[in-house]
């Protein structure tokens, strides 16, 4: 093993751990998807952020089953969070970092509240490939794109073995990062963003992850020394504010996948939105005010919180009484809650 791969693992290990010692947690290990899961026509890219070819013996040999990808995230949260911690991915190669729930889950819709539809109809013998909604409006809620899906999503279709006309799959892409020349990565990330795509240039923009690398065929991906680059890689907004996109309340149970970016590109090589690897996860967003966590704010979480008042957030289950998260247990945490009385978690 190579001393940079050996580096990787153990900044995995040491990620991870630090990670599920500070909170309660979940751990996946994604694998190799199908390409074609997120776009039916997708196909892989084989060109870095900076748009240079990586060798044929490369792009012959490269499989997704070589990679190591682990996600941690914190599990009950106000906000879905976490690491990723990835070895010999593409190298210097953009990835899109997404939720996506299957049509009939629980969480589907929740998903698609904050990030994105793909729209597929019953032509009465199978389902169509699909498309996206792509009339986001202003960034609020609803968008037109809510508004379509409300509009459609209940009409029948008696031969369809939904018995709906249309089926949506809410998909979310809510953070990204480039590779390194190793096509490593390490992700520290937090679901407060609803990203449309991304975009690739050599110049500084707001919100922008920027790479400066230098391929030369010392690397095996690469069969022509090709010259420095610095390429900036931001988010277009699908939703706004960014960093102020949160998930719903509620039980998820979804996957987590890694999209390659394409840049809409029309190279021979430039891919088209390749699925890469995903994997199943599941968390909770906690209710604000939910105090001992069922789901529903009332006075069960008020006389949780009284019993707890000025104990220490240290202990037991106390931290849970901490509901506006300022490190302590008084009356300000009675007010959070009594202002919430009457709110649950979403059940769709």
């Amino acid at each position: 093993m190579n001393l940079s791969r050996l580096h990787a693992l153990c900044a995995l290990a040491v990620c991870l751990s630090l990670l599920l010692q500070s909170a309660a947690g979940e751990t996946a290990n994604l694998t190799r998807i199908d390409p074609g899961l997120t776009s039916p026509t997708g196909y892989y890219r084989w060109m870095n952020v900076a748009d240079q070819v990586y060798a044929a013996s490369y792009r012959d040999s490269y499989s997704y089953d070589l990679a190591t990808v682990q996600v941690a995230i914190e599990t009950p949260s106000p906000v879905l969070r976490g690491v990723l911690v990835a070895t010999n991915l593409k190298p210097n190669f953009a990835y899109q970092l997404k939720l996506v729930a299957s049509p009939d889950a629980p969480c589907n819709e929740r998903i698609a509240k904050a990030g994105r539809y793909w729209e597929q109809t019953w032509s009465g013998t199978e389902w169509s490939s699909g498309w996206n909604l792509n009339n986001k409006g202003d960034g609020s809620y609803p968008s037109p794109n809510d508004l379509t899906y409300l509009a459609r999503r209940d009409i029948a279709d008696a031969t369809s073995p939904t018995g709906k006309l249309y089926r949506y799959t809410g998909y979310l892409l809510m953070d990204f990062f480039i590779t390194d020349d190793n096509g490593n990565a390490t992700l520290s990330f937090q679901a407060d963003s609803s990203y449309h795509v991304l975009w690739s240039g050599s110049g500084i923009y707001a919100g922008a992850k920027i790479a400066t690398f230098d391929p030369s065929t010392i690397n095996p991906a690469y069969s022509t020394d090709y010259p420095p680059s610095t390429i900036s890689v931001w988010g277009e907004w699908e939703r706004l504010p960014l960093g102020g996109i949160f998930l719903d309340s509620g039980a998820y149970t979804c996957q987590m996948i890694l999209t390659e970016e394409s840049f809409h590109s029309y190279s021979t090589y430039g891919g088209i939105w390749a699925a890469a690897m995903g994997a199943q996860i599941s968390f909770s967003i906690l209710l604000p005010g939910d105090a001992n966590r069922d789901c529903r704010v009332d006075i069960a979480d008020l006389i949780f919180i009284r019993n707890r008042l000025n104990a220490s957030v240290e202990s037991g289950d106390n931290h849970q009484a901490d509901v506006n998260g300022d490190g302590r247990i008084n009356v300000l945490d009675l007010i959070h809650t009594r202002n919430r009385l009457g709110t649950a978690c979403s059940q769709e």
